[in-house]
């Protein structure tokens, strides 16, 4: 039976009630969407791919260890790095094992995607899940995030899918397994995201009552600690020596989730979009617990606010947005899939959604064409003004272009932007159409008064 015409069956948590709910609408547009899907994969193909700052490091460490000179000492995490060893081996063939690496995380994210497709196909609505897809290239902050050699995608990834396999129910427990071995290794590559996973696994294992979800956890401080041991002899040695955590708690909070350049609720606006209402009938509880995967997303991206708020570094540095919290991409752009798949009759949830259409496309245009531009005032070499980018409106990476447009954009550029407006328009067009007979009906109920009726 097509997902579509699915009634909600029996929920894999307990606390996930069963209700009957009409099904969504009849899906339509679906060869449209799937042209904008593989039009904004290319345009990740065209962006700004390159081996930078910490990236290089990562690199460097990666390069020595195949070259046959021994493990680094350098703390980040070869764990990730080290699934990029076949581009590695191509670039020693044919030339700048550099160049090659710098294509990773596209990589990386390209089979994920085909990954969630492969999970989900069949178990949840079709227009939800190609809307959901969708959005991840063209509504997301990921542009910026494939285009450098950094560790945050390919945690995202391998922890985001994870959980989508861990909550499959009709099918072989290897699946879930290997879900959760995903995400033991993406939080090992990342040592700090461990009370994330921690928090995540103790959720589920209270919910079912089962202890064998402490495993994943385990795994991953084994995997951390041994990493530590054999680079630099001792495994509670991170590398993190001297690294301040001192940065109030309750203000890292705040500008994680409210400051102009680095803000969650402006970079991932769909992460705060209700949908356990709107989600029941849109897939097959008896094949996939697609809300319990979403509870733990949220779970995960929540703990690791808390982990980095009091970081003195919460803010990623000079990178584009918010990039330790690449792992809220995936249930931002469920919840905003789920909106524009069920949408609401009433106005204001309308203009709700319309803005936070909006800004999602806008994020996801300004991180593939204005990423490496940068606000001059807080990137000024010579006067670095840091706390301008992350606190700042007109020097936030994602509002400075509206304000100081960069004059040496590439035609290319622009017709990146031509396409994320066509992305724009095409999902926003239902949405207009239910706000104009709204604003119809409204004025039919409410008549202007004729001139002759008016008085001093």
């Amino acid at each position: 039976m097509p997902a579509e015409t699915r009634q909600q069956t029996a929920p894999v948590d307990a606390d996930h009630p069963v209700a009957e709910v009409p099904v969504a609408p009849r899906d339509r547009g679906g060869a449209v969407e799937w042209t904008l899907f593989g039009l904004g994969m290319l345009s990740l193909v065209f962006a700004n791919h390159k081996v930078t700052w910490d990236a290089r490091r990562r690199y460097d460490a990666l390069d020595q260890l195949l070259s046959g000179d021994g493990l680094s000492e350098d703390r980040y995490s070869l764990l990730g790095p080290l699934f990029a060893t076949p581009m590695w081996l191509a670039g020693q063939v044919i030339g700048r094992p550099d160049v090659w690496l710098a294509y990773f995380n596209l990589v990386v994210f390209a089979l994920a995607l085909l990954a969630l497709h492969l999970l989900l196909r069949g178990r949840v609505d079709a227009g939800l899940l190609r809307r959901f897809l969708l959005l991840l290239v063209v509504g997301s902050m990921i542009p910026a995030h494939i285009s450098n050699f950094y560790a945050e995608t390919f945690s995202a990834m391998t922890v985001g899918v994870g959980l989508i396999a861990a909550y499959l129910a009709a099918t072989h427990p290897w699946w879930r397994r290997l879900g959760w071995a995903g995400l033991a290794l993406g939080t090992a590559n990342i040592a700090a995201t461990l009370p994330a996973l921690a928090l995540t696994a103790a959720d589920r294992a209270v919910r079912l009552r089962r202890l064998r979800y402490a495993v994943p956890v385990v795994t991953a401080v084994l995997l951390v600690l041994g990493e530590a041991w054999l680079r630099r002899g001792d495994p509670l040695d991170q590398g993190y020596t001297g690294e301040r955590f001192d940065y109030p708690m309750a203000l890292g909070v705040l500008a994680i989730l409210f400051s102009f350049g680095k803000g969650l609720v402006w970079f991932t606006p769909g992460l705060f979009l209700p949908i356990r209402r709107r989600l029941r009938g849109l897939y097959d509880a008896g094949a996939v617990d697609l809300w319990g995967a979403y509870r733990s997303w949220l779970i995960y991206v929540g703990a690791m606010v808390a982990v980095y708020a009091n970081w003195w570094a919460w803010s990623g540095d000079l990178y584009w947005g918010p990039r330790f919290f690449l792992l809220a991409v995936l249930p931002a752009a469920l919840a905003l899939a789920v909106w524009l798949t069920r949408p609401d009759a009433r106005a204001w949830p309308n203009v709700m959604l319309l803005g936070v259409l909006s800004l999602s496309v806008w994020v996801a245009a300004n991180s593939s064409v204005f990423e490496s531009s940068g606000a001059p005032r807080c990137y000024d070499k010579a006067n670095l003004q840091e706390d301008y980018c992350r606190f700042g409106v007109v020097e936030s990476d994602l509002w400075y272009p509206l304000t100081d447009w960069p004059g040496n954009l590439a035609p290319g550029r622009y017709a990146q932007l031509a396409f994320f407006a066509v992305v724009w328009a095409w999902l926003a067009a239902p949405i207009v159409a239910r706000l104009t007979r709204s604003a119809t009906a409204w004025l039919r109920a409410h008549p202007v008064a004729s001139p002759a009726q008016w008085r001093w």
